[in-house]
């Protein structure tokens, strides 16, 4: 699966998980609702701007939402310990 697709599919399914409708989050994050429609439906990329206040505001990190991790907590949340950072 593609970024968007991951993204599409994550974001919709914690939205619903979380209680909240599209015009929810929408207020929750200061993203319109019609944008967070066209992510969810794959047909809209997003800013890391947005990214980043979705995957706060939903609690989760943005690789997870980005389909680029499995476990979805953020890393702030993380037990400390030693970490390498791997640039690609």
């Amino acid at each position: 699966m593609n970024v968007r697709g991951a993204l599409a599919e994550r974001l919709r399914r914690l939205r619903v998980s979380q209680g909240l409708n599209q015009t929810e989050l929408g207020e929750l994050t200061g993203i319109p609702y019609q944008v967070i429609s066209r992510i969810e439906h794959g047909h809209q990329s997003i800013y890391v701007e947005r990214l980043a206040e979705l995957a706060t505001k939903l609690n989760v990190s943005a690789d997870y939402l980005m389909g680029l991790a499995d476990d979805p907590t953020p890393p702030r949340k993380r037990p400390r310990g030693r970490t390498t950072t791997v640039l690609r």
